[in-house]
């Protein structure tokens, strides 16, 4: 009689405990998903009570092994499509919640175990504890665990599919191991090794996966921190071009009050004062050199700075400007681009050595910008006398605080997801880049 009673208390005990772990399971996927009971308090209700119904169900249909056996099918699955099209949840998130909320039910089941190996004489004590502690448990993975989970959403495909991975992986191995064969169970030293090298390599893998990950990151923040700067650099020189446009015309309007100053040091023979300030407005007039090359005109100032500086290196220059339209683009990343390349143009023609230079090999920068199927073009080449290392297809130079202005000019291209190639020939360095 007590032995009856017994079982029928462990048999209510088991179809109670079936029920808080689908409840469990239920509502840890929803907040993993990042849908909170405030807010989808209907949801929850209809969701936990069809699932139970329908769990009683296949109970009774078809037993207690055959529905646990058939559980992905009939309550993981369904639930991964609810989170997916009722709560239209990214599909990778929709797995990761169901299946991180399958591996947050582990601990429930290990603190039972935990108990019945301490009361090996209680027969219902691993059923009572698995359920006391469901509650406790659900309220430590809300409240501390699936904030986490749920930021998940704002993450790169990558990181999310390294997430999706662990879940999955423990999710395979506790179905092979210990619901469709008890080959975990048998205590095989070919399983229990086998367990030891899949977390080791598993470890090693995320590892890898992770650094990586971080490098790339920290690459990214460096580009962007170079890009920011370049940025800042192109809109300091185009504001100094404008103020030094602005004084020209100032100086061609007073040129009347100019010319009665230097007379007047003329007449008092003052001439080295009248000589520095003619010096100082011929200064300020060169810094103001500008030629309209296309229709804007902080490109016009950053290609009249430079080309500027190149015919003052007795640097020859031919350029041909026919790109129109720049509106895609920030115009302070163009510049950015153009003076980083210009800047590299001049200095590699200044280190040509002057026995070097001569009617056939003399200093020449040559720049195209044009459009070719809706992107702009930029095609700049240059004479050197020592010829350039390349590393990966792009140049490097071992002289301190150099190679930053190829990197800002690689980090705005690969902002526009636009192509370049560095390359040499026939004594010429040539950058081309299409955005």
């Amino acid at each position: 009689m007590e032995e009856n009673l017994m079982t029928d208390i462990v048999s209510v005990l088991n179809l109670i405990n079936y029920g808080f772990v689908l409840i469990f399971g239920i509502i840890v996927s929803f907040y993993f998903a990042g849908i909170q009971w405030e807010d989808n308090k209907r949801l929850f209700i209809l969701t936990t009570v069809l699932f139970v119904l329908f769990q009683a169900l296949f109970y009774v249909l078809l037993g207690e092994n055959v529905l646990f056996k058939c559980y992905p099918v009939l309550i993981h699955i369904p639930l991964i499509l609810i989170i997916r099209y009722i709560c239209h949840q990214n599909i990778y998130i929709s797995f990761i919640a169901v299946m991180s909320a399958y591996l947050m039910c582990t601990p429930r089941k290990w603190f039972g175990t935990l108990a019945k190996y301490i009361f090996p004489e209680i027969p219902v004590i691993s059923d009572v504890v698995t359920i006391v502690i469901t509650i406790p448990l659900l309220i430590v993975v809300i409240k501390y665990i699936s904030p986490y989970i749920i930021k998940l959403k704002e993450e790169s495909k990558n990181i999310i599919s390294m997430f999706f991975l662990l879940p999955l992986t423990y999710y395979i191995l506790e179905y092979a191991l210990t619901v469709y064969t008890n080959l975990l169970y048998t205590g095989k030293a070919v399983i229990i090794e086998f367990m030891d090298s899949f977390i080791v390599v598993l470890y090693f893998f995320l590892s890898i996966v992770t650094l990586s990950m971080s490098n790339k990151k920290n690459t990214a923040e460096r580009e962007n921190i170079i890009l920011s700067a370049a940025a800042a650099q192109a809109e300091k020189e185009i504001s100094q071009l404008t103020d030094y446009q602005k004084q020209a015309a100032i100086y061609r309007h007073d040129l009347r009050h100019h010319m009665n100053f230097i007379q007047s040091c003329l007449a008092g023979n003052n001439t080295q004062q009248a000589l520095e300030y003619i010096n100082e407005i011929n200064n300020n007039l060169d810094n103001t050199r500008i030629t309209r090359y296309c229709s804007n005109e902080a490109i016009n100032l950053i290609l009249s700075s430079y080309i500027n500086k190149a015919h003052d290196a007795d640097i020859s220059t031919q350029i041909s400007v026919t790109a129109t339209n720049f509106s895609s683009y920030r115009i302070t990343d163009l510049c950015s681009l153009l003076a980083n390349a210009l800047e590299n143009a001049i200095n590699s023609c200044i280190k040509q050595c002057d026995n070097a230079v001569s009617k056939d090999n003399k200093r020449l920068i040559t720049i195209k910008l044009f459009e070719k199927n809706n992107k702009i073009c930029i095609n700049i080449a240059n004479t050197y006398f020592k010829e350039p290392r390349f590393h990966n297809q792009i140049p490097v130079t071992d002289e301190p605080d150099h190679g930053i202005g190829v990197r800002s000019i690689i980090s705005v291209i690969e902002k526009y997801n636009g192509i370049y190639a560095f390359f040499t020939k026939d004594g010429t360095f040539y950058f081309q880049a299409c955005i």
